[in-house]
C-alpha cells in the first residue's frame, strides 16, 4: 500500500533535526537513523540534485525533508533560514566537513586547502550556528552538535597517543578551532539553556575514514546518538565519544 504523506498537525509533537553534510557518509547515516527512529529530520546537502541514497531516503519516509545549503556561503545559510522562517529546531546537528589530502608536510602545504578546510569546518559551523540560534532556542531540546575528532586532541599530539595520525595539518587545526570555538559557545549560551557538545565519531568506514577503519557508520551514528539522547546540558560544553567517554582536548 502507498504510503500516504503526513498530514501538517502529526508533526506538532514530533522531535526535529537538522543535520548538514547529509548526502554521505556519517551524515547520511544520521538521516537513516533519526528518520526510522520517527524524527522530522531537516536534511541538506550543497547538491540535493546530485545526491541519490538521500533522495530515495526523502521518498520512504514523509518525515525528512531536503534541503540545499551550502555552509561556506551566506546567502545559501540565509535562503535555509528564511524557508524555515523560525521554525523550533531540537537538534541543529552539524555533520559537514572536509579532509583535504594534498600538501600535509612542511615544505609542501597547501594553504588554499587549509583555508577552505577551516572555512567549512569552523566558520561554516559557526554561520550556520549564528544563523539558526533562534530556531534552536524555540525548541524544547536547545541542542547543538558537531562532529569534531579525536585527531584534534592538542594532548593527544603531545602525549604521542594520536601521533600515528600523521601530520593532517588542515584537517585537524580546523577541528581543534572548532573545539575552542563551541566551547566558547556552550558557555555564552549556557545561561538560556542550550546546550553546546563536540562529538567524537571514532575511526568510521566512510569515504574520510577508508575501506580498514574498525567502526561501521551504524555503529558509530546509533552510538552518538545515544549520547545525545540524555539530558542535553548535562553534556554541554564537553567533547563526547560516541563510546560515551570524554575524550581528551
Amino acid at each position: 500500500m502507498e504510503e500516504l504523506p503526513l498530514r501538517a498537525e502529526e508533526f506538532v509533537n514530533m522531535s526535529t533535526v537538522l543535520i548538514t553534510g547529509a548526502n554521505r557518509g556519517l551524515g547520511l547515516e544520521f538521516v537513516r537513523q533519526y528518520a526510522a527512529d520517527g524524527w522530522e529530520v531537516l536534511a541538506t546537502s550543497r547538491q540535493p540534485e546530485k545526491s541519490a541514497e538521500l533522495t530515495q531516503i526523502t521518498a520512504q519516509h514523509p518525515t525528512v525533508v531536503l534541503h540545499r545549503l551550502d555552509v561556506t556561503d551566506d546567502e545559501s545559510v540565509q535562503d535555509l533560514a528564511d524557508k524555515l522562517d523560525g521554525k523550533p529546531i531540537d537538534v541543529l546537528l552539524h555533520s559537514a566537513g572536509i579532509y583535504p589530502r594534498e600538501g600535509q608536510h612542511i615544505g609542501e602545504i597547501d594553504y588554499d586547502g587549509w583555508r577552505e578546510a577551516m572555512e567549512t569546518n569552523l566558520f561554516g559551523v559557526m554561520r550556520v550556528t549564528e544563523t539558526l540560534l533562534e530556531n534552536v532556542a524555540a525548541s524544547q531540546r536547545k541542542q547543538i552538535a558537531a562532529i569534531s575528532t579525536s585527531l584534534s586532541s592538542v594532548r593527544g599530539v603531545q602525549d604521542g597517543s594520536v601521533a600515528q595520525a600523521g601530520t593532517s595539518y588542515q584537517y585537524r587545526s580546523s577541528k581543534t578551532a572548532l573545539n575552542m570555538a563551541l566551547s566558547i559557545l556552550a558557555k555564552e549560551l549556557e545561561p538560556r539553556g542550550i546546550s553546546v557538545v563536540l562529538l567524537d565519531p571514532g575511526w568510521v568506514k566512510t569515504d574520510m575514514g577508508g575501506a580498514h577503519a574498525p567502526l561501521s557508520p551504524q555503529e558509530s551514528i546509533a552510538g552518538m546518538r545515544k549520547v545525545l539522547s540524555g539530558n542535553p546540558m548535562e553534556i554541554s560544553g564537553k567533547f563526547m565519544g560516541h563510546d560515551g567517554a570524554l575524550r581528551l582536548w
